[in-house]
């Protein structure tokens, strides 16, 4: 009894751990820079990306019929090179010029077409750093 017990824990820990691992290949991805997005899709077909960059200009928002925006997005470090985004959906309230954000789609013919589209949030909501000088907390003095 002993013996069938252990082997069949030991079966269903595998059969789980190959679930688990088939399940999450699938929706896994790298995030690439956008320097990256270019130099990698040369070498090798890639479609289903995850990209992180920080928006330029020029932005357009369609809004009819359907919504639909537009960008680039560079490097977060800066650097000339930029990558053009499509986004069909709502664009996020805080979306804008210089706000990193955080793109989940699909590469074709040199440009993003963004699935999901997240913003960071800006600073003014990171805490503050005891001995760092803050403009919020100045304005309250």
């Amino acid at each position: 009894m002993g013996r069938i017990f252990i082997s069949l824990v030991g079966f269903f820990i595998v059969v789980g751990s190959v679930l688990v691992y088939q399940a999450t290949q699938g929706t896994s991805s790298l995030v690439l820079l956008p320097s990256d997005l270019v130099s990698k899709a040369h070498a090798s077909g890639l479609s289903r990306i995850r990209i992180g960059g920080k928006v330029v200009e020029p932005i357009a928002y369609q809004t009819e019929p359907s919504f639909v925006l537009t960008f680039r997005v560079a490097d977060p470090a800066g650097g000339e090179l930029t990558v053009p985004v499509e986004y069909h959906g709502l664009k996020p309230d805080m979306f804008q010029a210089g706000r990193d954000v955080l793109i989940d789609g699909d590469f074709q013919s040199g440009v993003i077409q963004a699935a999901k589209l997240q913003t960071q949030c800006p600073s003014k909501y990171e805490p503050v750093v005891p001995g760092a000088e803050h403009p919020a907390m100045d304005s309250a003095k």
